[in-house]
């Protein structure tokens, strides 16, 4: 790990600037870093702003390098950014145009890239550490209240308002059945907080700011009883793949990248956005039906050693640096 000294302050977001000085930064020293540690290939995760800088070690040095789209960087996903990507559609289709590869980790994704810019793009997965993320002691059915889990950012693409009302609704109905744990930080905090205090969840919600300690983020995951990720869109949430490591029922989002990890009635559920009542049953249905929601988790821990491994992933991207790989 080389670490360069950048402007960045936030652990969940970086401005403008802030990328551009990581940019600046990267540029004076990836030739130095690619002759000490003789690099054959690279790995660009996000198009922009990161691109640029495969793009020159390529034309100085002969590097050749994938493109790892995550989201943020293919036009149309955020909306909010989409006058950003028309100005920078130049600089990007450079960058993708002399990629050797150019991966999606979702195949929604991957037709949300297509779309935009004359360009193929592949899928690999995101992976998860399944010697990390792993189950904790078996739960027991009369432990208390049912402990539902949000790990994210605190930022609208991950609907907070929409949990926090239906957490509301489900406390109304079943006092005293249920616990809301949140493992983030992010630019709506204070929004959150106050909603927590409207909603009068207090009582029932721990707030926690990010988890570096992944000892302690795979805790969090062992002693829930589900996770829910009720984004409004996503790449692929590696916090489902987590959870799903660790042996847990997931409630999500019917939207891509949800829908290529969570089989319905199988490892967890899936809900239309906006459809609190199908979010407020599914939550229901782990809680009275606890053998049900420890099959639910054990078959998603299963599904993500057969297709979600690191190893396995790695191996993808390792076979697209391969001479005839049809990259």
């Amino acid at each position: 790990v080389v670490r360069l000294a950048v402007r960045r302050r936030a652990v969940e977001k970086a401005s403008l600037g802030e990328m551009l000085s990581f940019v600046m930064a990267a540029r004076r020293n990836v030739h130095g870093v690619a002759r000490e540690f003789s690099i054959d290939g690279a790995i660009v995760f996000f198009s922009l702003p990161c691109g640029p800088i495969a793009l020159k070690l390529r034309r100085t040095l002969g590097v050749p390098y994938v493109v790892s789209l995550r989201g943020g960087d293919v036009p149309g996903l955020e909306r909010e950014v989409n006058w950003l990507h028309r100005l920078l559609a130049p600089a990007r289709r450079r960058v993708l145009g002399s990629a050797l590869a150019i991966v999606a980790n979702d195949a929604g994704l991957a037709r949300q890239s297509e779309r935009a810019d004359p360009f193929g793009v592949c899928v690999i997965p995101n992976g998860v550490d399944c010697g990390m993320f792993v189950a904790g002691a078996a739960r027991d059915a009369n432990h208390g209240p049912t402990t539902v889990l949000f790990v994210g950012r605190f930022h609208p693409q991950k609907n907070l308002p929409f949990l926090l009302q239906q957490l509301s609704r489900l406390h109304t109905s079943t006092p005293g059945a249920w616990r809301l744990v949140l493992v983030g930080d992010g630019q709506d905090r204070q929004a959150v907080e106050r909603t927590i205090r409207s909603l009068g969840l207090g009582g029932i919600t721990t707030l926690h700011g990010w988890q570096e300690d992944k000892e302690k983020l795979v805790a969090h995951y062992q002693q829930c009883d589900v996770v829910v990720n009720p984004s409004i869109y996503e790449g692929m949430p590696n916090v489902v793949l987590e959870a799903m490591a660790c042996a847990r029922p997931v409630v999500a989002s019917r939207i891509p990248g949800n829908d290529s990890l969570v089989i319905p009635g199988e490892t967890g559920f899936l809900f239309d956005p906006g459809d609190g009542d199908a979010f407020c049953n599914a939550l229901r249905t782990v809680r009275d039906n606890p053998s049900r929601a420890r099959s639910l988790g054990e078959a998603g821990r299963r599904r993500v050693e057969a297709a979600f491994s690191w190893e396995q992933v790695a191996s993808a991207y390792a076979l697209l640096f391969q001479p005839g790989s049809g990259a």
